[in-house]
């Protein structure tokens, strides 16, 4: 427990609950409420002097927001977060990188919002509407509005406080075919190796997937058209796909690209490996958190358990 007290949270500006323990004297600690669960923070003390003398975490604390607003934080909360800690953090964590994932992401939250086609739609422009969304300021988050306005997927009145908005006839249709790719597919691309040893580890990665409602894509099942090469295929069906599990037992070459690639795209990996397999993995991947597992069934098991608290 830390000795140090704040106010606010050092990420989200969000009152804080202190934890306060005179023995320990190296950390900051408190609880964050945030809707209806909390957070626990346990922090190097210099983070203090980060909001003005740290440019990396300066650059990047509007992504740190969105992902404690979004209830995507750091798995283990005892652990010390350090600059060093934020950096794997924001390698690991899948959001919205790119100018067009803003705008998708965005949308993506205002299609959901109406409950019939056509609907006008008010949103307040509150602060955790926008950190939600992972921008910067509400004049950024307004800024994609004013885009998606123009590429005629809405209809939108901007106000000082508010926003009005429906949906058009070509924002139902675009709003569809977003569904079925990235962060609102039901897909998830398996890498792994493709042995006979590995079968059961295939069944039990599928059985694990189809039971928490999604369907795995596995490159050696799939139909693959005449004018296509099976990278070809691999790439198309990663970008379609919403996570990806990559298992290493067995090391195949390409499942370090797989889990790379899908990793590039800011989409969430899942790990797993074989016990017996684990000390041969590449030192690259070794400090990621594995599932470790000793047979078919554990692995379903906890994959199933992963899934759930981590995808969904």
């Amino acid at each position: 427990m830390g000795l140090h007290e704040v106010e606010k949270c050092i990420f989200t500006d969000l009152p804080v609950q202190n934890v306060v323990d005179e023995d320990v004297r190296d950390a900051i600690e408190y609880w964050l409420p945030i809707d209806s669960h909390r957070i626990f923070f346990r922090i190097s003390q210099d983070a203090i002097k980060w909001g003005k003398e740290d440019e990396f975490f300066q650059d990047n604390r509007h992504i740190f927001q969105g992902l404690i607003i979004n209830n995507d934080w750091i798995e283990d909360q005892t652990e010390l977060i350090t600059i060093e800690k934020l950096k794997e953090l924001i390698s690991q964590k899948s959001f919205p990188r790119s100018p067009q994932e803003k705008a998708d992401n965005l949308f993506n939250y205002l299609f959901a919002m109406p409950k019939e086609d056509g609907k006008v739609v008010q949103i307040e422009l509150m602060d955790a509407f926008w950190k939600k969304l992972y921008f910067k300021s509400s004049s950024e988050l307004v800024n994609y509005i004013r885009y998606l306005n123009e590429q005629e997927l809405i209809i939108a009145d901007i106000y000082s406080s508010f926003i009005s908005y429906n949906i058009t006839f070509q924002g139902l249709n675009y709003g569809i075919r977003l569904q079925s790719q990235g962060e609102k597919s039901n897909l998830c691309f398996v890498a792994m190796a493709f042995k006979h040893e590995t079968l059961n580890i295939r069944n039990a990665i599928k059985e694990a997937l189809i039971e928490t409602g999604f369907q795995p894509i596995i490159i050696d099942e799939q139909n693959i058209d005449s004018d296509k090469t099976i990278n070809d295929e691999i790439i198309a069906s990663l970008k379609r796909c919403r996570f990806c599990v990559a298992d290493f037992s067995y090391h195949s070459k390409g499942v370090y690209f797989e889990s790379g690639f899908a990793l590039g795209q800011g989409k969430k990996v899942i790990y797993t490996c074989l016990d017996r397999e684990f000390n041969e993995a590449h030192f690259d991947i070794k400090p990621l958190q594995h599932i470790i597992y000793a047979t078919a069934e554990q692995l379903k098991k906890d994959l199933i358990n992963k899934i759930d608290a981590w995808i969904k």
